[in-house]
């Protein structure tokens, strides 16, 4: 599920959100409405700002993952009986206070906002942080093939970077046991979370000016 998810965030982050596609995308929005005249550095700064949030999907890529962090350490303590699930809501928010500075006003917007649990899926939040880790990697690589990459998105230009993730990933379908082996041949190798580490430092570094 890595895989799946790291195609979602690709497009989503490393395009969606990127400086590139709002110099793209801004003057689409010109045209459509009116007395739009919001700049691409403005949208790019707002579509991107880092703010705590209560609700996971709503939260930013860098606080994200700490949303994730927080449901696998209480699902890992209940399957392993350290946590028992009546205590769920107690350290729920204990850790959002912790890990976001969040207050938690209600189990609502606490540790009942997600359907993973109620449903059985316990293990499948941390699938979200390995494909965001999976999708920097793969921006990474396919900055290599295509180092004008920036220039393209700004163009609308996608149909060749489409091309290159279905080369690499799409076409495999389930022939690789692992997603390790699977960028490990495509790639040269396997999942490496130092890409993802760079991606966040450089862009918000940037973006916050905090160099």
């Amino acid at each position: 599920m890595g895989t799946h998810e790291s195609q979602s965030l690709f497009w989503e982050r490393h395009i969606g959100l990127s400086k590139s596609f709002w110099k793209y995308a801004a003057p689409l929005l010109q045209k459509e409405f009116d007395n739009f005249d919001y700049t691409p550095e403005e949208i790019y700064e707002a579509v991107n700002a880092v703010t705590p949030s209560l609700i996971r999907v709503e939260a930013d890529e860098l606080t994200y993952p700490l949303h994730v962090i927080l449901r696998y350490r209480l699902e890992t303590g209940v399957i392993e009986g350290d946590l028992a699930v009546s205590d769920i809501p107690r350290v729920w928010k204990e850790e959002m206070k912790s890990l976001l500075n969040v207050d938690v006003p209600s189990d609502t917007e606490g540790c009942l906002q997600d359907v993973h649990w109620s449903a059985f899926a316990f293990g499948y939040f941390p699938t979200y942080l390995i494909g965001a880790a999976t999708a920097a990697q793969l921006e990474h690589y396919c900055r290599q093939e295509f180092p004008d990459m920036d220039a393209r998105i700004e163009r609308g230009e996608f149909h060749e970077i489409k091309e290159w993730l279905t080369d690499k990933i799409h076409r495999h379908g389930k022939r690789y046991p692992s997603l390790d082996a699977m960028l490990k041949d495509q790639l040269g190798e396997e999942l490496n979370p130092t890409y993802f580490l760079d991606y966040l430092t450089a862009k918000y570094t940037d973006l916050y000016k905090l160099s």
